[in-house]
């Protein structure tokens, strides 16, 4: 146990981990997976919304139970309604944090977060902008729904006092095969609409959840790890029209092509602009800071197997053709 501690970074000695969704439980998962973990020099917190804990579902006392059991502690924050000084008093005890659930934040939120973490002067963050290089997207792209990760970026950029790392992941692989996302659609025939965001020649980096919180745990457990700079993983980097191979291949079953030409998209974002799915679909149309060379990531360096699209069809995915989940046709093709 002595030398587990020695080889500790002090920043693994308390960890907050906000958000019980599919990012956090799987970075919970790993961490207490990880070989440097040890419930005595480790201690581990994760916050949930106050109503899970007051008036939590079957489903949610089964999940509380089990976590309690593996000795992680749950706190109740809601950070959309918490104030900058509320969420700093409760942030200042740990020695790291983790933003695991900020896609459908209220606009601000991840700022305030930010500068929460911040204030309390907690070691090392790691905030809620897994996904894409928004760097090379910028304040514009999208029409502008990522300029608050900018404006997050440019925070922690701006000090030195607490060190970050931001994990560049490229899209979920699980929130690729959402039907509500659009690009993989079982239809009623059973064959699989597979539809390219602007060509069958762009390209997409994509990871799943699991692989994201084993990079997590990685980082927050390794003394050498890159901080303070987007670092960048990938269970997959490949083109649309190698995706859809890879989905007839995996599944056995034909595939319908379409594809949603970025204009396209553009102007059906420009008829529904509160949409934010369909402002989402622009981003990745667009093409820009969406992809990376799987042998230059961090996680190729350090030798990470890595789950590809194809094992996690192969593995995960079940398909739904008893139900009508799309139509062939238009929209743009």
């Amino acid at each position: 146990m002595s030398q587990v501690k020695s080889q500790l970074p002090t920043r693994a000695k308390s960890i907050l981990v906000i958000g019980a969704g599919e990012l956090g439980t799987a970075i919970i998962q790993a961490l207490t997976s990880h070989a440097l973990y040890s419930p005595s020099s480790t201690k581990i917190t994760l916050m949930v919304r106050p109503s899970s804990l007051t008036n939590p579902s079957p489903e949610k006392v089964q999940q509380h139970t089990t976590l309690r059991n593996q000795g992680i502690n749950l706190v109740g924050a809601d950070i959309e309604a918490s104030t900058q000084d509320e969420l700093s008093n409760l942030f200042r005890p740990y020695t790291a944090i983790m933003h695991a659930g900020g896609m459908t934040s209220q606009p601000g939120t991840m700022l305030k977060v930010t500068q929460a973490v911040l204030s309390a002067e907690v070691e090392y963050y790691i905030p809620w902008q897994h996904g894409v290089n928004y760097d090379a997207i910028t304040r514009r792209g999208g029409q502008g729904m990522f300029a608050e990760q900018i404006d997050v970026r440019d925070l922690l950029r701006s000090q030195t006092a607490t060190q970050w790392t931001i994990i560049s992941c490229g899209i979920f692989m699980s929130f690729l095969f959402e039907e509500y996302w659009g690009v993989v659609v079982p239809l009623a025939d059973g064959e699989v609409q597979v539809t390219a965001l602007n060509s069958w020649d762009d390209m997409i980096t994509t990871t799943t959840a699991e692989d994201i919180g084993r990079v997590t745990a990685g980082l927050v457990f390794d003394g050498t790890a890159p901080v303070n700079q987007p670092v960048y993983i990938a269970g997959d980097t490949l083109s649309y029209g190698q995706f859809a191979d890879v989905v007839r291949r995996a599944t056995g079953r034909q595939v319908v092509r379409r594809v949603w030409p970025v204009e396209f998209l553009r102007d059906e974002s420009r008829m529904d602009p509160g949409d934010k799915l369909k402002r989402y679909r622009v981003v990745f149309a667009e093409g820009v800071g969406l992809s990376w060379p799987l042998e230059s990531t961090w996680s190729a360096r350090k030798g990470m197997r890595m789950v590809t699209v194809e094992e996690y069809v192969r593995d995960k995915f079940r398909w739904r053709c008893d139900t009508v989940g799309g139509r062939r046709g238009n929209n743009g093709e």
